[in-house]
Parts: structure tokens; C-alpha cells; sequence
């Protein structure tokens, strides 16, 4: 009765063992799937942020683009619907991205984060992308936003599309070779207008000391130096023409980047023109003529107060208006004319 019964079962086993031995019966693996593939995955959008911007209509263009595109760069399907509560996906615009600081890599310039999420993973019951708003261009916070969204789908930096997904700024930012050119004319501008400036404030010294021939060629050689500073800034003006049309403008604040642009051509053209009433009333005064001296001196003094009036530019704001980086360490006025009216 035993035997039967064991020769009974090893006769049941052996279709099974056979069959378990032999590669073309063998089920098929199944790929590991993404987490939101072919999915309708409910978002809910939050401004975390003082920025002026409609972060509503942002979050849903990036939406909409993934919708559209994901197929081709994912390999998937993808619809969102736009939520109040329960969401599988949050998108927090924030000012800063404190969020990001468990990120390798992090510092105060990343612009967002969020999880990378690869085929088999399970879905996060926190999953949130952060997206820096502030006060960068709405198209910079709209790539950011696909850029965080593309991650969330299983991208890295180095896939397609490139000019959403790259962290390289040179691949990412439109018409970025003209946003470089200006920055760097600027820049240029700068140290033109500090040996101007330094140059002014020789000039204050030998004027204070009664040296007025020594002054007069101090405030000449500062006349030259503001004049070329004005030439270059009037060279970045005009290269932001470029932007002009373009598909991409959004990506740039071309409106405040000019209002930099003019204020500070204008301060540099009015410290030029106070050099010059200095050097006038420098050769004035060495020549014994005090009364032609002291109108020159007050024409100098008039343009000090409209110096005044213009106000400082700061490189972080003509930076974040290129649309080249959140925020900028670098905050010290580019034109900086002692403000204090001349005795």
C-alpha cells in the first residue's frame, strides 16, 4: 500500500518536474514597470512661495507637456488630474531649497528636487518635486517644473529631452550663448566702472588736498573708464534684441532685464558726466579761476544727486532676470560713485 502510494505520487511529480526542466515552458518574466505607468495620477499643486507668479498655470503646463510627450521619452502613458486632497504627487513651489538639502549635491543654487522613481519601485506615500519660484522668469520656473515632473517618471540628467532634463545649463537654457555674452559684458562694464570709481575718489583726494592738476588728469583718465563702462552696457542692451520673438522668451525677464540694463547705462552715463564737471572744475581751479571752479562744482554736485535719485544695480538681479541662476552671490552694486556731495 505504500509503495502504490509513493510510486502514485512520484508519477504525479514527473509531468511537473519534466516540465518545470524544459526553457520553452517556462513562464515569461514580466519587465518591472514603472509606478505611474499608464496611470491617471492625482496631483495637488501648493505655493509655498512669495513669488508673483501663477504657479497654478504653471504646474499644469508641465503637466500637459508630459502628457504629451511621455510616451516618447518615458516609454509610457501618463495622465494627471489636479487635486485638492489624497495626491499621489504634490508640486510645493518653495523660495528657497532648503526641501533639497538630503539631495547629493546640494547648495543654496539648486533650483528644485524630487524623487527618481525607476521601474519596480513602489510608490512613495510622500512623493513631493519642490520647484524654486521666487522670483526667477516663468519660463525658468516652468522647465524646473518639467525638469522635477521628468524625474518623478524615471529620467536622469543625461536622457532626453535635453534642454529639460540636462543639468547642464548650456544644453537647458535657451539662447544661453546670448545670456552668457551679456552677463559677461557686464561684468565687463563692472571693472571698467570700479577703476573709474577708484579713479574718482584719486581725484576727490588731490582736489581735497588742493592738488588740481593732479586731480583734473585723475578725473579725465575716470571719465575714460565710466564712458567705455557706458559703451558696454549700451553692447548688452542691444544684444538682448535676440530675445526678441523668440519661443522661449518666457525663459528670460526681458522686461525687467532691460530696466536693469537702462538704469544702469543711465548711472553710468550721469557718474561719466560727473567726472568730466570734476575735471572741469579741477582745471579751473588750478588756474586761479575759483568762480568758473565753483560752477563746475555745482554742476558735479547735481549730477551726484541725480546719481543719487538712480539708485544702485545689483549683478543678482541682472543674473536672475537673464534667467541664468536663482539668486547670486555676488551683490555689491556694479556702478558705486561715493554718493556724498563735493565740497
Amino acid at each position: 500500500m505504500k509503495r502504490r502510494e509513493l510510486l502514485g505520487a512520484c508519477a504525479a511529480c514527473a509531468p511537473m518536474v519534466a516540465g518545470c526542466t524544459s526553457p520553452d515552458a517556462l513562464p515569461e518574466e514580466r519587465e518591472p514597470r514603472h509606478p505611474l505607468a499608464d496611470q491617471t495620477v492625482s496631483v495637488r499643486i501648493e505655493n509655498r512661495s512669495d513669488t508673483d507668479h501663477d504657479v497654478e498655470t504653471n504646474a499644469r503646463d508641465a503637466l500637459a507637456y508630459w502628457e504629451t510627450h511621455a510616451e516618447q521619452y518615458v516609454g509610457f502613458g501618463v495622465d494627471f488630474e489636479v487635486v485638492t486632497d489624497d495626491p499621489q504627487l504634490t508640486i510645493a513651489y518653495v523660495d528657497t531649497p532648503e526641501d533639497c538639502q538630503d539631495v547629493e549635491g546640494y547648495s543654496e543654487l539648486v533650483l528644485g528636487c524630487a524623487p527618481l522613481l525607476r521601474p519596480g519601485n513602489r510608490l512613495p506615500n510622500d512623493l513631493t518635486a519642490y520647484v524654486v519660484a521666487a522670483n526667477r522668469p516663468f519660463g525658468k520656473v516652468r522647465i524646473t517644473t518639467k525638469h522635477e515632473i521628468g524625474h518623478v517618471l524615471g529620467l536622469y540628467h543625461d536622457d532626453e529631452p535635453r534642454e529639460i532634463m540636462s543639468n547642464r545649463p548650456e544644453d537647458r537654457i535657451p539662447l544661453y550663448d546670448v545670456r552668457i555674452n551679456i552677463w559677461e559684458t557686464v561684468l565687463e562694464a563692472q571693472e571698467r566702472s570700479n577703476d573709474g570709481t577708484r579713479l574718482y575718489s584719486d581725484g576727490i583726494t588731490n582736489w581735497n588736498e588742493d592738488e588740481y592738476a593732479v586731480a583734473a588728469e585723475a578725473f579725465n583718465a575716470a571719465h575714460d573708464e565710466l564712458t567705455t563702462a557706458e559703451g558696454l552696457v549700451d553692447a548688452a542692451l542691444d544684444l538682448t534684441d535676440a530675445f526678441d520673438g523668440h519661443p522661449s522668451v518666457e525663459t528670460v525677464a526681458l522686461e525687467a532685464l532691460r530696466n536693469h540694463l537702462t538704469r544702469l547705462r543711465e548711472r553710468m552715463h550721469t557718474s561719466a558726466a560727473l567726472t568730466r564737471a570734476m575735471e572741469d572744475a579741477s582745471v579751473a581751479a588750478d588756474e586761479g579761476d575759483f568762480s568758473r571752479a565753483n560752477d563746475h562744482l555745482s554742476a558735479a554736485n547735481a549730477h551726484i544727486r541725480e546719481i543719487n535719485t538712480t539708485g544702485v544695480v545689483e549683478l543678482r538681479d541682472i543674473a536672475v532676470a537673464l534667467g541664468l541662476v536663482r539668486g547670486f552671490d555676488r551683490d555689491e552694486p556694479v556702478v558705486d560713485i561715493d554718493e556724498d556731495e563735493v565740497e
